[in-house]
């Protein structure tokens, strides 16, 4: 697929399977991560790589993040803990903010998502689906620090990663004239 096919094709695949990317494709993944638009080349990403077990664990993580804010429905705890069972892997970006005087933290938490937004292309051109999800898992310190995340760091998203199971939903064509005037 060309790089422009995958750009128009681009889709959420919420429904992932094992496997997931090998060693190499993720390398590709992360690689094609690290080539994101960033002003000053700060580098304020920090990605952590969850599979296996250690998904179970951020499941737990996500878990104690509910109860920490006084949720203790039954349903949503149990969605939270197997959360991270909905794909083989999951990749979540950090932002790692770095001080400095002319790029704001926001500019750098957009090199983030840029920099998750080319994982998701580097993963579909290989075969994968993807699902992008936040939530108040991301701004929960005690989620960040598990993730190995300082303090001021945040999660901007967790990318899951899998093969796409059942058919993608098609996304209709969106009318270039709704959403886009010239000055």
């Amino acid at each position: 697929m060309s790089a422009i096919e995958t750009l128009l094709n681009r889709n959420s695949h919420p429904r992932l399977v094992a496997p997931g990317p090998d060693e190499a494709e993720l390398e590709t993944i992360l690689r094609a991560a690290m080539r994101a638009p960033d002003h000053g080349r700060l580098r304020p990403w920090r990605f952590v790589v969850i599979a296996g077990d250690r998904r179970e664990l951020l499941g737990q993580c996500f878990r104690d993040s509910l109860v920490i804010r006084g949720i203790s429905d039954e349903a949503q705890l149990t969605k939270a803990l197997n959360a991270p069972l909905r794909a083989p892997l999951v990749l979540a970006g950090l932002l790692h903010p770095v001080a400095h005087e002319k790029i704001s933290r926001d500019e750098q938490g957009h090199a983030v998502a840029a920099a998750l937004h080319a994982a998701q292309l580097a993963a579909d051109a290989l075969g994968y689906g993807c699902v992008w999800r936040t939530g108040g898992y991301a701004t929960d310190p005690n989620v960040v620090e598990a993730l190995g995340g300082d303090v001021g760091d945040e999660v901007i998203g967790f990318l899951y990663l899998g093969t796409r199971e059942g058919p993608s939903k098609l996304l209709p064509e969106e009318p270039l004239e709704s959403f886009v005037r010239y000055f």
